[in-house]
């Protein structure tokens, strides 16, 4: 039976293995330094990336203009009338009817990460309210609002400090993870019993797209407890309870594949709420970033990168647990150069002591030096690799080629992405190539052959895509999830 993980994971994590990891939580489970502002995102195995409670589906009722607004915000409404953001209103009724709200007083985590979710879609409604209605009428993007009104801005810059989060629409504390409630509050947390709090345009697509993250993501307990698993008896060459949590791991993610599967397979909406997921850096609608009234800041502007580059953080966590990011020459991963810093801070702590520990315990090495650790590592990248083409693959498909931006750099960006991918496939190709069949079960030399087939279709379709480069429009940073 596998080791117990740590039921709760302090920001401050050492670089020296499970034991200190362990030590880093006090004997309460909660860390220290979390004690006078419990954050909401804490990584356990037993929520995983989900937040400790389910989000607060309602503001009190101290905000009830704030809440009043949201409510007649989105493009469809939900009960066949439209909301602000169709008729282009949601503007005005920010800059006459949204009170200043004073937010210093408040420091219950849970208030605070509803107020960090309404003031973020706020935010990202108002700055990209004009994209939007530009997109609709000419498919092309224009240019954003460039100064957010103090109104949101100000409440919006003191609840982010307070949660250590960037004042910006981000996937977890804001899109996704905080932004569901439970249909039959007793039930369980699954595709049928869940629907959004908030939504940009209302329709089934971006509701399928907050459900199928937050149904996923229940697996991401099991994730936790197996990459810490996965350290420890690395670290004490333990290979049976190794192979063990590798399986866990493989069979946690294979379930997250078939719930994004099902839910994430009609992307015929899309259109309709992604401008909204755009961030302000490195975006041709923004081109001297934000400006947020009433607080300090640049003098050209803050820049943030958007939900697309705080996306969900499985993909990182694989990334860091089996050593993918060596595989890219210039580091330049969807997990590096500043990505992970988006993410809400006990993700951040959690991901950098995985990658740290890994490194040291060198994981990738342990498995590859058994024959049936290479099926498994070989089948945990196998469940990576449908997950991070699957969604390449919806994006890509989902995005008309005439609306994406031509700057050079969006169409180098993209190219990363591809390149990375192809390289995980490769990766198991070279596994495979590496094992000795005689060693294996019949079952097991089955099963490697069978992924490793599936990894070279990846391989061949993904080196089409880059040798097309050159003629292909290139897509939005934004419209890159992983």
């Amino acid at each position: 039976m596998m080791r117990t993980a740590p039921k709760t994971f302090s920001r401050k994590f050492t670089t020296t293995g499970y034991r200190r990891l362990a030590s880093a939580v006090n004997s309460s489970g909660i860390s220290a330094a979390w004690t006078k502002t419990p954050n909401e995102f804490t990584v356990t195995s037993q929520t995983g990336f989900l937040p400790r409670h389910d989000p607060l589906p309602v503001l009190p009722s101290y905000f009830e203009k704030l809440e009043e607004i949201l409510h007649e915000m989105p493009i469809n409404k939900g009960d066949g009338t439209y909301g602000l953001l169709h008729s282009g209103r949601f503007g005005e009724r920010i800059e006459h009817e949204l009170p200043m709200y004073d937010v210093d007083f408040i420091f219950d985590s849970r208030i605070l990460s509803a107020l960090y979710r309404d003031y973020t879609f706020l935010a990202s409604a108002y700055l990209l309210e004009p994209c939007d209605i530009q997109y609709r009428l000419a498919r092309n993007y224009g240019l954003a609002r460039r100064v957010l009104p103090a109104n949101i801005a100000v409440p919006l810059k003191t609840i982010a400090g307070r949660i250590n989060a960037k004042p910006f629409l981000e996937h977890s504390m804001s899109y996704t993870f905080y932004n569901y409630r439970r249909i039959d509050s007793a039930g369980e947390l699954s595709v049928d019993n869940i629907e959004p709090i908030r939504r940009f345009s209302g329709c089934d697509t971006e509701k399928s797209y907050i459900v199928g993250h937050v149904a996923a993501a229940q697996q991401t307990g099991s994730m936790v407890e197996a990459s810490l698993e996965i350290l420890r008896s690395a670290q004490q060459n333990d290979r049976s309870a190794f192979n063990d949590a590798l399986k866990q791991y493989t069979g946690a993610m294979a379930k997250v594949n078939g719930i994004l599967s099902k839910t994430l397979k009609n992307t015929s909406e899309y259109a309709s709420f992604r401008t909204f997921l755009s961030g302000c850096k490195d975006q041709p609608m923004f081109s001297n970033g934000v400006f947020y009234e009433g607080s300090t800041g640049t003098s050209t502007g803050e820049r943030f990168l958007g939900v697309a580059q705080s996306s969900n953080p499985i993909a990182s966590l694989s990334t860091h647990l089996f050593q993918l990011s060596q595989l890219s020459p210039r580091g330049t991963l969807p997990c590096a150069n500043g990505v992970d810093s988006l993410r809400p801070e006990n993700y951040r702590a959690f991901l950098s002591h995985i990658d740290a520990a890994s490194k040291m315990t060198n994981v990738q090495a342990y498995a590859l030096h058994n024959s049936e650790s290479s099926v498994e590592y070989m089948a945990a990248l196998d469940q990576v690799l449908a997950y991070r083409y699957r969604q390449w693959a919806n994006l890509r498909d989902s995005i008309p080629v005439q609306t994406a931006s031509n700057k050079p750099a969006f169409r180098e960006y993209f190219d990363v992405q591809t390149r990375h991918i192809r390289d995980v496939a490769e990766l198991v190709q070279r596994t495979r190539a590496n094992i000795d069949a005689e060693l294996l079960v019949p079952a097991d030399r089955v099963r490697a052959e069978s992924i490793v087939h599936r990894a070279e279709m990846i391989r061949r379709s993904l080196n089409r895509i880059l040798a097309d480069s050159a003629e292909t429009s290139p897509l939005p940073i934004s419209m890159i999830a992983y």
